[in-house]
Formats: C-alpha cells, sequence, structure tokens
C-alpha cells in the first residue's frame, strides 16, 4: 500500500513540475541586478563602507583559518594499548 502512496506521489510532483515548466517564476528574478550593484555600494555612508569591509574581511579570514586548521585527533589509544603483550612461545 505505502509503494503505491508513493508512486502516485511521485507521478503527481511530476506531472506538475512538467505541466509548470515553461512558465516562468518571478520569485526566482534577483531583485537587484548586477549592474546596480556598484552605484548602491557608493550610495552607503562611507563609514558603512569601512565596517563593512573590515567585517568582511575578518570573517573570511576566520573561515580560511578554521578551513586550513588540521582537525584534533580522535585517537583514543593510549601508549599501552599501542605496545601490547608479547602473546606467543618464549625462548624460540
Amino acid at each position: 500500500m505505502s509503494f503505491l502512496l508513493r508512486a502516485t506521489l511521485v507521478i503527481a510532483a511530476l506531472s506538475y513540475c512538467a505541466a509548470n515548466r515553461d512558465a516562468p517564476d518571478p520569485g526566482l528574478q534577483p531583485p537587484v541586478s548586477v549592474a546596480s550593484l556598484p552605484s548602491l555600494w557608493e550610495a552607503l555612508p562611507p563609514e558603512i563602507r569601512e565596517r563593512a569591509l573590515r567585517e568582511g574581511t575578518a570573517q573570511a579570514g576566520r573561515h580560511l583559518a578554521s578551513a586550513l586548521a588540521l582537525p584534533a585527533s580522535r585517537d583514543t589509544l593510549a601508549d599501552a594499548d599501542r605496545k601490547p603483550a608479547w602473546r606467543g612461545v618464549e625462548g624460540h
């Protein structure tokens, strides 16, 4: 029964997507064109531009430092665990 329900839902979803394939979605359009971004940047007060650059650079530096940092060791073995006692016949 669950197979039939899942198959019906998949077929319905694919049919819906096929029916709306050619309709443009106004929600997917960018709210600001790329050409207007420099003019928006220049419209900001100098203090805000400087602060945005400073904080953005600091955040990028933190992200880069964390990406380059070596991961902490997840090794849980003690030194005694790495040197097991000898098992076998002595004297050979």
